[in-house]
């Protein structure tokens, strides 16, 4: 299998207007801040979308310039299929900012986030690509491979939407009782449980894409015939 990331055309990344601390030097790759809507860091967030939690305390990390910590969160948040954080896992690695510069294992990240087809990231990873040498590129499909198996979409996503989904119930369960119950948030404070869920389909869909999480691993399959780029 080859990575080879759909279209050559460099998208400019639309997210907020930062100073970032990262020189860099490709005109794609920008650090992705925020994928939506702010969110405060709450531990509430952690326990139904921990992707989002650990993608924002990254955020919070490395805007204090804590780069290896910023890193180190991101990679959790990797693992709740937070596409955003492993955009910016991809960038850390390429161009060695908070770890060491790994260009192939900076690829492979960046292949991991255009999985969802994401203009931006797809934009961001053929620049990267065809700035790379054959040498990179071969090692950096070894590296995406072994990457798919515990952060691609067909295994990430199921556990990140399993996990959401079982916390939501919840929100429902006997012990909240009827539809007009109310839910203590620590962002909110008492609300009904209704609307607290709505919130929460909000957040995840940052974290799971616009399309059901049952589409996604769909999605993946379609690319198991080809590599990292």
């Amino acid at each position: 299998m080859r990575i080879r990331p759909d279209g050559r055309k460099v998208v400019l990344c639309a997210v907020c207007a930062c100073a970032l601390g990262l020189a860099l030097e490709l005109p794609a790759q920008v650090m992705r801040f925020d994928a939506g809507p702010p969110i405060s860091l709450q531990e509430e967030t952690a326990r139904f979308l921990p992707g989002i939690y650990y993608f924002q305390k990254g955020l919070d990390y490395y805007k204090k310039g804590q780069s290896q910590a910023a890193v180190e969160a991101w990679q959790v948040a990797a693992g709740w299929a937070m596409k955003d954080a492993q955009y910016n896992l991809g960038l850390a690695y390429f161009k060695g900012g908070g770890v060491a510069e790994d260009r192939p294992r900076g690829l492979a990240w960046l292949a991991l986030a255009a999985e969802r087809k994401d203009p931006t990231f797809q934009g961001s990873l053929a620049t990267a690509w065809d700035g790379a040498t054959d040498a990179e590129h071969q090692q950096a499909n070894a590296i995406w491979r072994e990457l798919k198996k515990q952060y691609g979409d067909d295994v990430a996503l199921p556990r990140a939407r399993k996990r959401f989904d079982a916390e939501v119930s919840q929100l429902s369960g006997s012990h909240v009782g009827a539809s007009s119950a109310k839910v203590m948030s620590r962002t909110m404070g008492p609300v009904d449980a209704s609307t607290y869920r709505e919130r929460l389909e909000q957040l995840a869909e940052q974290n799971f894409g616009k399309s059901s999480a049952s589409a996604a691993p769909e999605s993946a399959s379609a690319d198991r015939g080809k590599d990292a780029g």
